[in-house]
């Protein structure tokens, strides 16, 4: 449990003077908020929660935690337990919860700050200097020094306000009889709103920096809960926000694993945060459907696959390039409309119908073709054949899916899913160079991470179980080793393979 605490509860709309209800306030790590008081408060029988009731948004509750006498405010609040009745008392689950040394005012925030500890190989915030004894075993190399230095901050302008890079020392200070010592870099986002934002807008702000961290780290990462700053007076007080999330993720980001290293975006950084906000609200399930397949929930092979996808279709519907311009074709859908309408015999229900169907048919190509022409500008070294023949795979497993349940052939199961996990892969993979291709990522640095980054293994090795690009010629391989004296084993030819 993140949060497991007793306190004193009231309306917050009241404050002290109306009676107050003792409870226990639990949080736990994927944010479920529950609110179990040991008596009901005013106006409250506990029957609201014996049937579950949601509480207008008005009402909420402000507490005061017995463990640090610390503030906290819950929001959203539905009703989910209780009894009426001998001692009545009453469950609440909150969608929101701020905990400060001051009692917050949720529609009154100033700054949202953001850590991104875990993201340090990704972040790089700033150099150690070390230099230390060339052999420990001589007596007199009895001596280390090691000096941190930060990287400057980063400051951006953007429509809605501003964000600043910070990076900071962590540890402490060791005393003066100390035998070790603690110290590590840090660094944290700071956004700004050009005005006082509410709880629910940071939270928003929050969750699309986390996705667009997800996209250039590569890695399904789970940031540490942030914290809501307000100014009070000359005072500026934090709040820790606590909300509903996915299980988080244990795992921590490794350079050599990352798509795109800060260093290498950090000038454009800026304005690839706020192409990714606007993104997200012009492309919708373009970039959501993709993101579903990524965050810390496990997936069923066929939802992965039809998951990227519908989302690829979303996505080039609104890019607007699924509009059929084949002139024969026009032709042939014009002359068969024609057809239709002076046809005898056909009642005008059926007549709407195929008119319909057949101007469907002209103004939107096959699925294949479009996922072709939407996938081409990121399959960089990719033969042209090899991805139409792949995009058409992709389509009819699709709709093998779709309009047969599954195999059109029922009794090869292992063969079909086995076919989807290898194109799920590597459709993933082109779908993450387009989204990053959508923040204005040019076709050189897709091409490195293709094929040069250390990371770039996982992509060919999708690529080539595809049947997108061919796998190396060994015998090419082992003749380069033995022309530089370096002929490996035969048995490596196994590793070498993989």
């Amino acid at each position: 449990m993140d949060i497991n605490d007793h306190g004193f509860f009231w309306w917050a709309s009241e404050g002290h003077e109306k009676r107050v209800a003792a409870g226990l306030l639990t949080i736990d790590s994927s944010g479920l908020i529950q609110l179990e008081l040991h008596q009901t408060l005013p106006d409250r029988s506990g029957a609201g929660g014996i049937f579950g009731e949601k509480l207008p948004e008005e009402m909420i509750i402000a507490g005061r935690l017995k463990s640090n006498g610390h503030y906290a405010l819950l929001t959203g609040l539905t009703a989910s337990g209780g009894r009426s009745g001998m001692i009545s008392y009453e469950i609440f689950e909150a969608r929101e919860c701020l905990i400060s040394h001051k009692l917050p005012n949720i529609k009154n925030f100033s700054k949202l700050f953001i850590s991104l500890d875990g993201l340090q190989q990704w972040m790089r915030p700033g150099s150690i200097d070390y230099a230390g004894p060339p052999d420990c075993n001589e007596a007199d190399n009895n001596k280390i020094a090691v000096n941190f230095e930060l990287n400057p901050k980063d400051r951006w302008e953007l429509d809605s306000g501003s964000i600043e890079i910070l990076h900071d020392f962590t540890g402490h200070k060791p005393e003066g009889w100390a035998h070790s010592a603690s110290i590590g870099m840090d660094s944290s986002i700071i956004y700004k709103p050009n005005s006082a934002a509410t709880s629910g807008e940071l939270l928003e702000w929050f969750r699309s920096i986390q996705d667009l961290l997800l996209i250039l780290t590569n890695s399904n990462l789970t940031l540490k809960w942030p914290r809501l700053l307000w100014e009070d007076g000359e005072n500026i007080i934090g709040a820790n926000f606590y909300f509903r999330r996915n299980n988080p993720s244990s795992y921590k980001v490794i350079w050599h694993e990352t798509l795109l290293p800060y260093s290498r975006i950090k000038s454009s950084f800026g304005s690839m945060l706020e192409t990714w906000i606007s993104n997200r609200k012009n492309f919708g399930p373009g970039i959501s459907l993709y993101l579903g397949t990524r965050r810390n929930k496990p997936l069923y092979a066929e939802h992965r696959f039809v998951n990227l996808v519908w989302g690829l279709e979303a996505l080039d519907r609104r890019v607007d390039s699924s509009k059929c311009d084949e002139p024969k074709l026009k032709e042939k859908i014009e002359r068969l409309k024609k057809f239709v309408e002076s046809a005898e015999g056909i009642n005008r229900s059926d007549r709407k119908w195929l008119g319909g169907l057949l101007e469907s048919r002209g103004t939107e190509r096959p699925l294949s073709d479009r996922l072709r022409d939407i996938l081409k500008p990121v399959a960089i070294g990719i033969d042209e054949e090899k991805l139409e023949e792949f995009t058409k795979t992709c389509a009819n497993l699709r709709n093998d899916l779709s309009h047969h349940g599954g195999e059109r052939e029922p009794g090869d199961y292992k063969r079909f899913i086995g076919e989807i996990i290898n194109r799920s892969d590597a459709l993933s993979k082109l779908y993450l160079l387009l989204i990053i291709s959508l923040l204005g990522v040019e076709s050189d640095e897709i091409k490195r991470i293709i094929y040069h980054d250390p990371s770039s293994n996982s992509f060919r090795v999708s690529f080539m179980n595809a049947g997108l690009i061919p796998e190396p010629d060994l015998d090419e391989l082992f003749s380069r080793f033995k022309h530089h004296g370096l002929a490996p084993d035969p048995s490596d030819e196994e590793e070498l393979t993989a």
